[in-house]
């Protein structure tokens, strides 16, 4: 039997990529204490080209219900993240509890700089909280074709698009469209979202893909750069058999 995922498969280069942000999601168990002070002294020094910190903290509220003795409770559980910010605000890096989060802000160069630097920012959320196993992996990329006119046909950039009721013949001013899908034969799962946004004359076709994997396993850095590539296969799939050669011909 075939494999569905095939790494050899070349796809169209997009000159003008409509990506607005690309993401890489790794959720861990880590083994090494949290410090909060120690964590953010050590990331500034390995870190000296993300100088804009950010705290993230997390907060649990009670509520009591109405007629019930007592006051809502609120605790304070602290800082569970440092986010770092690069010079030019396209690179956003998460060193949290659980997680590693890297996002790329358009332009988006390529997938040889973006996952470079994504695996470049991952050994060092190794060394310093030396994860034991993996959750989750997800690779998400929301990308934005944008239309300069007022109105469209979503059949001119969709291969699937959204319709009104028939029966009721109404015009579609809007959607939000959520598909999940399973990858078969592989521990992939994705979302893919579509939705549109209504920008002063001009219209974003919004197409979300976030390519997941929910499995727990131990931490292997070979397994995560496999993972990825895979990911990305499935990513790249996704997108070019949901656009049309329209859409396919104003992006190139």
């Amino acid at each position: 039997m075939t494999k569905p995922i095939d790494l050899k498969e070349k796809f169209p280069h997009l000159s003008k990529a409509p990506i607005v942000e690309a993401a890489l999601d790794i959720r861990v168990i880590p083994s090494a204490p949290w410090n909060e002070s120690t964590l953010q002294s050590e990331l500034k020094q390995h870190l000296p080209d993300f100088p804009k910190v950010e705290t993230l903290r997390e907060a649990r509220v009670q509520i009591v219900p109405p007629g019930q003795p007592g006051k809502p409770a609120f605790e304070d559980i602290g800082c569970v993240g440092l986010k770092f910010h690069s010079n030019d605000n396209l690179h956003i890096a998460q060193f949290n509890k659980g997680a590693f989060v890297f996002s790329r802000l358009k332009p988006y160069p390529d997938w040889g700089q973006f996952s470079q630097e994504a695996l470049r920012l991952w050994t060092i959320y190794c060394d310093l909280l030396k994860p034991t196993e993996v959750r989750r992996i997800g690779l998400r990329f929301i990308n934005r074709i944008a239309i300069k006119r007022e109105t469209v046909e979503l059949s001119d950039y969709y291969k699937y698009p959204p319709e009104s009721l028939k029966e009721l013949n109404w015009p579609l001013s809007g959607y939000l469209h959520h598909d999940v899908m399973r990858v078969p034969e592989t521990p992939y799962s994705v979302n893919l979202i579509k939705t549109v946004q209504n920008v002063l004359g001009e219209i974003g076709l919004i197409l979300d893909i976030d390519v997941f994997i929910q499995s727990q396993f131990k931490y292997d850095e070979l397994q995560i750069i496999e993972c990825l590539e895979e990911m990305r296969w499935v990513k790249n799939k996704i997108f070019f058999n949901s656009i049309t050669q329209k859409a396919l011909e104003e992006l190139k």
